[in-house]
């Protein structure tokens, strides 16, 4: 499946909801309807986030500068006494890294910089990833919510005209008491669903810092038009330059067994008893890695390195799965949300119908209601199946590694 493809595959069938939107009320809300770009926007700024994503990089940076291209020399004071004569010695030494031991370590202080840019980067995607999901529910919620509103209202006016036939002489009392009966049903899915529309809002909100936001039902047919690139897993990136900085630190392992060069400089003071006198000093000084020759220090970074090679395998064979199964859920849920549209398309015009056949006499009020529910059970399939399809989208995008 192309990405070239995949590029519109959140966009589900504008007709999905168009054909619903008509029917549904304006947004709870009071205010102007939050867009998705805007909900990431807002996200993303809220406190802590930028902060911590900045700590993180200048901590990795930092590490790079720790490790600079020399040792921190050593300063040595020495003095010697005997046959009346003292004598002082003040040197500097400097350990010189002939070899490249700690030019390699740099280099793996910046592979893990590299690794954790990628790793705030997957983090940024999750967090993107997590309001789009807010984003579409809240949405659904808020359609549901409608829904129920609009089928109360279908009920509300069967009673009225129940209550007025039945006054007239023209129907029995009992529909007038099914349909009263049917209306505290409805209330009752009414309120769950108000509930859910509030709930799935607030997590909505929680993640943007806005209370109470409104979205519009065009969201989840919306969702994913914005500009997207294709693009590699951010967390595969950082486990292979995880590779890489231990692929430098068996370098500097192994390095580190060569003998090491230290330089000093200093002055000599000879105080005989009559005056001092002073004089230059050089050393000149090599380690010897008699007790410890670095083997075990290589054998443990290539450990290291080769298990790092087997989680990034098993990431890839993971991943891949996980990509295989979103493709195929994705595809699924948009052919479940077009079916659906038919069979509310059908509904829809059932409930015209049933109620013109009431009022003429020609149903009773249970055939009536009926007709009413199959269109509020149509409608709802259509909101359901399109949020399917629209977190399946999300989902894909993730295991892909796609962002904005």
């Amino acid at each position: 499946m192309s990405i070239q493809w995949m590029r519109c595959a959140s966009c589900l069938i504008p007709a999905t909801l168009g054909v619903l939107a008509p029917s549904l009320a304006t947004p709870v809300a009071a205010q102007e309807p939050l867009t998705e770009s805007r909900a990431i926007a807002l996200a993303l700024a809220q406190e802590g986030i930028a902060g911590r994503d900045d700590a993180d990089r200048a901590a990795a940076a930092a590490e790079v500068d720790v490790i600079g291209p020399l040792d921190n020399p050593q300063l040595e004071l020495a003095r010697e006494g005997g046959g009346g004569e003292t004598e002082y010695q003040l040197h500097l030494v400097q350990p010189i890294d002939l070899v490249g031991r700690r030019a390699a370590l740099r280099d793996a202080a910046r592979a893990d910089a590299e690794a954790t840019a990628a790793d705030i980067e997957r983090r940024r995607q999750l967090m993107i990833a997590d309001v789009r999901s807010a984003y579409v529910r809240c949405a659904a919620a808020s359609a549901q919510a409608d829904i129920w509103q609009a089928y109360i209202a279908d009920v509300n006016e069967a009673l009225r005209i129940a209550t007025a036939r039945a006054e007239a002489g023209d129907t029995a009392v009992y529909d007038v008491r099914r349909v009263r009966v049917q209306a505290s049903a409805a209330e009752a899915g009414r309120l769950q669903a108000d509930g859910a529309r509030r709930a799935d809002c607030a997590t909505l909100g929680g993640l943007t810092g806005v209370a109470d936001p409104a979205v519009a039902i065009e969201a989840i047919t919306a969702l994913g038009q914005a500009d997207t690139s294709a693009g590699e897993r951010a967390d595969l990136i950082a486990q292979q330059q995880r590779i890489t900085a231990a692929e430098y630190r068996i370098t500097a392992a192994e390095r580190a067994r060569w003998p090491q060069l230290s330089v000093g400089a200093g002055v000599r003071g000879l105080d005989d008893g009559t005056g001092t006198r002073y004089g230059p000093t050089i050393s000149l000084g090599v380690s010897l890695p008699l007790w410890n020759g670095g083997g075990a220090a290589v054998r443990q970074e290539d450990a290291r390195r080769t298990s790092l090679e087997a989680e990034l395998a098993i990431a890839r064979r993971q991943i891949a799965a996980e990509q295989s199964a979103a493709s195929a859920r994705l595809s699924s849920s948009r052919a479940a949300a077009v079916a659906a549209i038919s069979a509310r398309d059908d509904a829809g015009r059932l409930g015209t119908i049933a109620n013109t056949a009431y009022q003429s006499g020609e149903i009773g009020v249970v055939e009536l209601l009926d007709a009413y529910e199959a269109a509020r059970d149509a409608d709802l399939s259509v909101v359901a199946f399109a949020l399917d399809a629209a977190l399946a989208a999300v989902t894909y995008d993730l295991t892909t590694g796609r962002s904005y």
